[in-house]
């Protein structure tokens, strides 16, 4: 952290907190359009002095004290606490320090992140009429050097003369926004051959798992060629779910279509296409923590994200579900209060890579100990400048397409929804995605919920008109970018070089942008964390708040609805 940076903290750091220890609480932002009587388990409701006081004591100074933390430790180790990175393990070991300090006996617990490799360079060739394409790897992504790259996680596949097949939806001659291979109906006749398809507006994984529940024997998407960005082979690296058995390329433009030239002309066009990778497993750290007391046949887990990006130190995300739980964890070591069941406490690694840390640990439970969880709430990203109240569409009711939670996501939902009411506040609801640690317990079938200040959406007008900030923006204008740090939260002023700050605008529309959210993050922080704390306090008192027939449903196997989550993991390259 340069010297100017540090000088801007230490001049903003004991305005904007001493505002938001203010403003904690308070709730005085809008009038909601959306009220519900207050749910009630055994007296626990948004009004209970206990549940209040806990929500009080999680204040904001408090939280933000832990961001400061991280920010440090980022700004120490090359502006990142990404996974592989000293900064991850210096984020670890104050998670556990402090934790220690707080009376805690934190458990580092270890999770799977095998490391794919390819063995030899694949070969992807045409083999009437012959031609010899070019491979590369990562160095080449983007790059006339190469004609096609292996996509990471991509299996050991050896195919010999097999036929191509164009699947539906490219656009030829390309104009851009092409929805090739982004619908099952794509694929039909793929079976048996090689999958020919377009990049455009859906995940790269989201083709090859399309692909490969269709029959397909291999994918070739090739880049979209309506621009001169959209000309060269690139690297990506995403699994897809389930993991991959079918080898997959990124080729350019050019290999793609001369393939799909020759399948127009009638030349039925043959390929040989073989791919060598190879997984070595690798263990990494993530920590656990629990309460002493409680019910240990009824546990409240409670989880955030530690790692960030390689591209920015993620004080926002998601360094304030980090920090927030590290508060609450503290305030629950004061010691007064008593709760009946057990809050365990997680902050998951790997999360910006796809869920890893998270998923391991939710799938290598034992069903016993999964029949003991009542409750899987996840928090991140508490505090983006142009926020917006979101809650986990836990029952699936807020449109046509959302997924359904297992069966108790919806009282999940109904607690946050709850606690915003009571403070006069709009919320409004985002669907279960795939996108966030809650997936591998949602897998298991245990209810899950949670908060969301939004990431790379794009704020509305309607949403502006709610929660403020600036519409044509996005809700957290740093997403992803070395700008998520601690200036941005404290102050809620992204840079003008944002990406999500008033994209394709004028200095003067990105300004203008810059003065309408200034201050959000802190705001959003306040009003989320609040709901954040409330949801632990309630379901950590509540005897039974599913009531049984939910716990008799999940170890007889009947888990709610039944929904695939496609693209693990923060948003996937397209």
């Amino acid at each position: 952290m340069n010297t100017a940076s540090k000088l801007l903290i230490a001049s903003t750091t004991s305005v904007v907190l001493a505002t938001a220890a203010a403003s904690s609480g308070s709730g005085a932002v809008q009038t909601a359009t959306k009220a519900h009587p207050g749910h009630s388990a055994h007296g626990v409701t948004p009004d209970s002095p206990q549940a209040k006081k806990f929500v009080r004591g999680v204040s904001v100074p408090e939280i933000t004290q832990h961001q400061v933390a991280l920010q440090r430790i980022a700004s120490l180790n090359g502006n990142t606490r990404e996974v592989f990175s000293p900064g991850y393990q210096e984020s670890l070991d104050y998670v556990v320090s402090t934790l220690e300090d707080a009376g805690y006996r934190p458990q580092v617990t270890q999770f799977n992140y095998p490391v794919w490799a390819e063995t030899q360079p694949p070969v992807l060739n045409r083999v009437s009429p012959p031609k010899t394409y070019v491979p590369g790897d990562a160095e080449d992504s983007d790059q006339p050097t190469a004609d096609f790259i292996t996509m990471a996680n991509s299996p050991t596949v050896e195919l010999t003369n097999a036929p191509v097949f164009p699947v539906g939806g490219i656009v030829d001659p390309p104009t851009g926004g092409s929805d090739s291979g982004c619908e099952a109906a794509d694929y039909t006749g793929v079976s048996g051959k090689v999958a020919l398809v377009q990049r455009g507006t859906c995940a790269f994984v989201t083709k090859w798992s399309l692909a490969q529940a269709a029959g397909a024997t291999g994918v070739i998407i090739y880049n979209e060629g309506n621009t001169p960005a959209r000309q060269n082979p690139i690297f990506v690296d995403n699994q897809p779910d389930p993991p991959a058995t079918i080898a997959a390329v990124i080729s350019s433009y050019t290999l793609g279509n001369e393939l799909l030239q020759a399948y127009k002309q009638g030349q039925n066009p043959t390929v040989d296409f073989k791919v060598y990778g190879t997984f070595t497993d690798r263990f990494l750290p993530q920590v656990i923590a629990e309460t002493r007391g409680g019910d240990p046949d009824h546990v409240v887990v409670v989880g955030a994200h530690l790692d960030s990006v390689e591209a920015g130190p993620g004080i926002n995300d998601d360094g304030s579900g980090t920090a927030t739980l590290l508060a609450q964890a503290e305030e629950l070591a004061s010691g007064h209060y008593k709760l009946r069941n057990k809050i365990r406490f997680a902050w998951w690694g790997a999360e910006e890579n796809g869920l890893v840390g998270s998923t391991y640990y939710a799938h290598n439970l034992s069903q016993a100990e999964v029949d003991k969880i009542d409750v899987m709430l996840d928090y991140d990203m508490l505090a983006s400048p142009n926020y917006v109240r979101f809650v986990y569409d836990g029952d699936g009711n807020a449109a046509p397409d959302n997924p359904a939670g297992p069966a108790g996501s919806g009282k999940v939902e109904q607690v946050f929804d709850d606690w915003f009411s009571a403070q006069g506040l709009e919320s409004a609801r985002v669907p279960f995605d795939g996108r966030s640690d809650y997936v591998g317990f949602t897998d298991r079938g245990i209810p899950a919920g949670g908060v969301f200040a939004g990431a790379e959406g794009v704020k509305t007008a309607a949403e502006a008109a709610v929660y403020g900030g600036a519409a044509g923006s996005w809700y957290d204008p740093c997403y992803h970018q070395l700008c998520d740090d601690l200036i941005t939260v404290l102050t809620g002023v992204p840079p003008l070089d944002a990406d999500g700050l008033a994209p394709g605008g004028t200095d003067a529309a990105k300004a203008a942008a810059q003065r309408a959210m200034a201050g959000g993050a802190i705001k959003g922080l306040t009003e989320l964390s609040g709901a954040a704390s409330y949801a632990v306090y309630y379901f950590a008192a509540s005897k039974d708040p599913f009531a049984a027939k939910v716990h008799s449903a999940r170890k007889a196997g009947k888990t709610g609805p039944d929904y695939k989550w496609h693209g693990h993991g923060k948003p996937v390259r397209r």
